[in-house]
């Protein structure tokens, strides 16, 4: 028992620590500058936003509100298909992401 003890002791310690989502990834992953532009800036359209610089709080809250469908006004109907494809640690990680860019 202690030896078996012993290896999933050290199979713990040598595991890889799970990588948080990296939002900079996730942005082009989920293909948000497709509308939102490669820099957050410069949108596809008028309609939709710049991102970048954006609140980290306000943007999560606005992705999560239009995942639930809390939200659904204006653009919304292009940005409810890839939420789906997001959770909300991705979410988070892409809220703090956009508020980084400038």
């Amino acid at each position: 028992m202690k030896f078996v003890m012993t290896l999933l002791a050290a199979a713990i310690v040598s595991a890889p620590a799970f990588a948080a989502a990296d939002g900079a990834t996730l942005y082009q992953e989920k293909t948000c500058w497709s509308c939102h532009g490669k820099d957050g800036k410069k949108t596809l359209t008028p309609q939709f936003p710049k991102v970048a610089g954006q609140n980290a709080a306000y943007a999560e809250q606005q992705m999560k509100d239009i995942k639930s469908g809390a939200r659904n006004n204006g653009q919304t109907a292009a940005m409810k298909g890839v939420m789906e494809l997001v959770n909300d640690e991705e979410i988070k990680a892409l809220a703090e992401y956009l508020s980084k860019l400038k």
